[in-house]
């Protein structure tokens, strides 16, 4: 085999891996968020199915870490909301509408004055097996959105 069709295998093969994570059967509990105080907020929201594969685990464990480290005093003032939410609970029925998650899936939404700004954090999955870089990855993208 060539080493271009081998580079192309990989890829493919990457590509398989990142999508079987995004697409896997995930559940769990659900989260209550905290009202955010002021006009402005971000939201960092973890979707899951009902039935969950231990890389969903993984991922929220990783998310949580993340949040739990570096964010309590963002948390606590109403800067930063932090949700988990099962996708088929029919209570999360507006969230899902919101976000459009399909499957397992992470968004950041910087809200400013009531004005969403949703985006989706696919590169978690690719991380997984490495939590440091995974916290350093979204510790980074939550100060950006809340100009830390």
């Amino acid at each position: 085999m060539s080493l271009i069709a081998r580079a192309t295998l990989c890829s493919l093969v990457a590509v398989v891996i990142l999508l079987g994570g995004i697409l896997c059967a995930c559940g769990g509990s659900g989260g209550d968020a905290p009202t955010p105080n002021g006009a402005s907020w971000v939201e960092v929201v973890y979707f899951h199915r009902t039935n969950r594969c231990s890389s969903c685990r993984r991922a929220e464990a990783g998310v949580r870490y993340t949040i739990d480290t570096y964010f309590q005093d963002e948390l606590a003032s109403g800067d930063l909301v932090f949700m988990v939410l099962d996708l088929g609970d029919k209570a999360n029925a507006d969230m899902v509408d919101k976000y459009e998650p399909y499957g397992s899936s992470l968004f950041i939404n910087d809200i400013v004055d009531g004005v969403d700004h949703i985006e989706g954090l696919v590169e978690i999955w690719l991380l997984l097996g490495d939590k440091e870089e995974l916290a350093s990855v979204l510790k980074g993208e939550i100060e950006e959105r809340l100009g830390q």
